[in-house]
């Protein structure tokens, strides 16, 4: 049965479109500000209790999970029949995850080649935050003891790549291929989504981020699965901590 929330089984108008994005738009702010505010609550119960960076962890650990959790809710919603099989694909063997991994290493090699470049010429022509200016962590990854940066290791190359992928190349990236443009509105709408939600990175790395963005719809259009685009933003993210620690 179909819920208010469901997906059209075909977009045959602007209107549709509209309601569409609509739907999605309601999906994304309701589980972005549920999953901030339970994160937070549940992490507030022990906070006395745990050492600053394990709260921090603990934290991303839980605002993953739940955006995790919400994503499956969310493509039930979406899609009532076959909720599963249109977030994640079809399971079939495929080039999908050695073309993902080698795209994966061929980004990483590039991303700080390019990063420097940009910010070099963005950074001689216009003003811009010094980067001590820009987040940090309470203990850098590397100099935390063994216990927290295992847990660490986890979440940042495993959990928070598969949180946001579900998001924005599972259902939200499906659901506006849903509309009448397609990949035309798919693509370069959750690859904006998803440069914005690391807009704290330099300019540079704002264009790795995009380019990585591109490459990981470009894995969920031609592939039509879930797995690659998983797999190559783990292996991004820990080839990217290695190479940091190697240099």
């Amino acid at each position: 049965m179909s819920g208010p929330l469901a997906l059209p089984a075909q977009s045959h108008s602007a209107l549709d479109d509209a309601l569409i994005i609509l739907r999605l738009a309601f999906i994304y702010a309701l589980l972005g500000l549920i999953s901030h505010w339970l994160a937070r609550g549940l992490i507030g119960l022990t906070a006395s209790s745990l050492h600053i960076d394990t709260q921090f962890l603990l934290i991303d650990a839980l605002f993953a999970g739940l955006i995790i959790v919400g994503s499956l809710l969310a493509a039930c919603l979406l899609k009532p029949a076959g909720a599963m099989r249109w977030l994640w694909g079809p399971w079939r063997p495929a080039r999908g995850p050695m073309i993902a991994m080698s795209l994966a290493v061929l980004m990483v090699l590039l991303a700080n080649p390019l990063a420097d470049w940009v910010n070099l010429h963005i950074q001689t022509n216009l003003p811009w935050p010094e980067t001590s200016s820009a987040p940090r962590a309470v203990t850098p990854l590397l100099d935390l003891p063994a216990g927290r940066l295992l847990l660490a290791l986890l979440i940042t190359i495993v959990w928070v790549p598969l949180a946001e992928e579900l998001v924005f190349r599972g259902w939200l990236f499906q659901g506006l291929a849903a509309t009448r443009p397609g990949l035309l509105v798919a693509l370069p709408s959750t690859t904006l989504i998803f440069t914005l939600l690391h807009s704290f990175y330099s300019p540079g790395g704002m264009l790795v981020i995009a380019l990585l963005g591109l490459l990981l719809g470009w894995l969920r259009w031609r592939y039509q699965q879930l797995w690659p685009c998983i797999l190559a933003h783990a292996l991004y993210n820990g080839l990217t901590l290695l190479l940091v620690t190697l240099t």
